[in-house]
């Protein structure tokens, strides 16, 4: 088993019921040589209290407490204090197998890869749990363009990452969808991505939350620009067919945007970046290999959007 240095860094915030079963599982895991930073991004209830008495607990727990500033901030505070040789991130309402930091370093070590990917498994309050993201059962490496597969599942929450792969590279502030807009830099980084198999990383799903199926709101043009990012990088790059793959996506969540979420004068705005976003995706995949139905609803959302929400 390899020693590296694992820097787990864990956001913090008005999580006090699920907090101690999230650190419990990182002090237990079997890889011991980590450091888990809990960055208390200003909570209101227990929590932060909850962290300081993990000090006594474990000197591998370090603590950070900050004024609010949101996930993507939280994380980059824990990054800043970092001392690791790998950085893993893990959401403080979920938790990690025992096995899941020595199968992701395990992984990476022994096949010189940047990033190693781990399973996720979903869980329930009411205690039944089911597959979320499982792309395999036994290890696969993945090299060259092959690595992008993984930006399937963006989350940065099942992957361990070498430290030189965010140099240059933020979390961006108050948005939502946050992994979306960097893990595929992370990945155009990495020379190869190794798939452990492993069913490692447990994450709880709410009703409520933003990736419920309540409905789409004002914070899903964070995700329509994420992607938007996603696919003039890839593009621009000449990560094909990753980067027309991204455009189908760009043109699947304005399509979205414009069927589900109600247009006002609070997000007039929203709509209309949103709209210059997706005409980069249409330029891109009007001229490419694409069926003709799709290029006919490429055509329908830009010129007629009402009938394409109707028709589609």
């Amino acid at each position: 088993m390899a020693n590296k240095l694992v820097s787990i860094i864990v956001p913090v915030y008005n999580v006090e019921k699920y907090l101690p079963k999230c650190v419990d599982s990182l002090i237990n895991q079997t890889y011991k040589n980590v450091e888990i930073i809990l960055v208390d991004d200003g909570s209101t209830d227990q929590s932060g209290n909850i962290c300081d008495t993990y000090l006594e607990k474990d000197n591998r727990i370090v603590v950070l407490h900050k004024k609010n500033g949101g996930l993507s901030d939280a994380r980059n505070f824990g990054i800043e204090h970092a001392k690791g040789d790998y950085y893993s991130f893990v959401d403080s309402d979920d938790y990690l197998k025992e096995q899941t930091i020595e199968y992701l370093v395990d992984a990476a070590e022994n096949n010189d890869c940047q990033i190693s990917v781990c399973n996720m498994i979903r869980f329930y309050d009411d205690g039944t749990n089911d597959v979320f993201y499982k792309p395999c059962n036994n290890q696969v490496i993945l090299e060259n363009n092959d690595r992008f597969q993984t930006l399937s599942q963006p989350s940065v929450c099942n992957k361990l990452f070498k430290k030189e792969l965010f140099d240059g590279v933020k979390f961006p502030y108050r948005k939502y969808y946050e992994d979306t807009f960097v893990y595929h830099e992370l990945c155009y980084k990495a020379d190869k991505v190794a798939l452990t198999g492993y069913d490692g990383y447990w994450y709880l799903s709410r009703k409520g939350s933003i990736l419920g199926h309540e409905g789409l709101n004002n914070n899903y043009f964070d995700f329509i620009e994420a992607v938007w990012l996603r696919s003039t990088f890839l593009v621009s790059h000449n990560v094909q067919p990753y980067g027309n793959d991204a455009c189908l996506s760009l043109y699947a969540a304005v399509s979205q945007a414009e069927k589900l979420i109600k247009k006002d004068s609070g997000n007039k705005e929203m709509f209309k970046k949103a709209f210059s976003y997706y005409l980069f995706a249409y330029k891109q995949l009007i001229k490419s290999n694409v069926s003709i139905k799709q290029k006919v609803r490429l055509v329908l959302l830009k010129y007629l959007p009402k009938l394409h929400a109707k028709l589609y």
